[in-house]
């Protein structure tokens, strides 16, 4: 089998990543991080609510869930 010779790099001096410009996949990469930290912090929030439902039932909620 024959081997492809490898792609020259962009005029910025970054390599491609597949078919794709580096700058698309920075931002995929950044989207995805940013989604994972919205729901980490989701998750916190919601288990903090749980938390507070336990210790002190009733009352007003500042988060409905």
């Amino acid at each position: 089998m024959k081997r492809v010779p490898p792609r020259p790099p962009l005029k910025s001096g970054l390599d491609t990543v597949g078919p794709f410009h580096p700058y698309l996949v920075y931002a995929a990469v950044l989207l995805l991080d940013l989604a994972g930290l919205a729901l980490g912090i989701f998750l916190l929030i919601w288990v903090g609510d749980l938390a507070e439902d336990l210790i002190w039932p009733g009352g007003t909620e500042w988060v409905d869930f």
